[in-house]
């Protein structure tokens, strides 16, 4: 049970929810905004616990950080395994582009969707 502050209105008790600051969701990157939807469609009651006790912010920019780090462990160990060829524009971006896809499955699969 989450233990809440009260607020009577005219004789009526509303929670006293405030969300907590709405700074760190403008800075949201693209992994704490899809953790942040993850647990608001998949995990309503993990969603609501964080939001009642103001750190669904926090634990969103905390998933972007480690998210964000491990991407860029992985994507520099794929690019060192598998270097793009300075001489072929083309092939260096399908090089990158299956980098990133890499990246984004690993991250999604063990940090988002968990």
């Amino acid at each position: 049970m989450i233990e809440m502050d009260y607020i009577e209105i005219d004789g009526l008790l509303y929670p006293n929810i405030a969300l907590d600051d709405m700074e760190f969701y403008s800075d949201l990157g693209k992994y704490g905004n899809l953790r942040h939807k993850y647990l608001h469609e998949q995990k309503p009651e993990l969603y609501r616990q964080l939001l009642f006790s103001g750190k669904l912010a926090r634990h969103c920019a905390d998933i972007e950080k480690s998210a964000f780090d491990m991407a860029e462990r992985i994507q520099g160990q794929y690019l060192e395994q598998n270097p793009p060829p300075l001489e072929d524009t083309l092939a260096r971006i399908q090089v990158f582009t299956l980098a990133q896809d890499i990246v984004d499955e690993c991250v999604l699969h063990d940090l988002i969707y968990k």
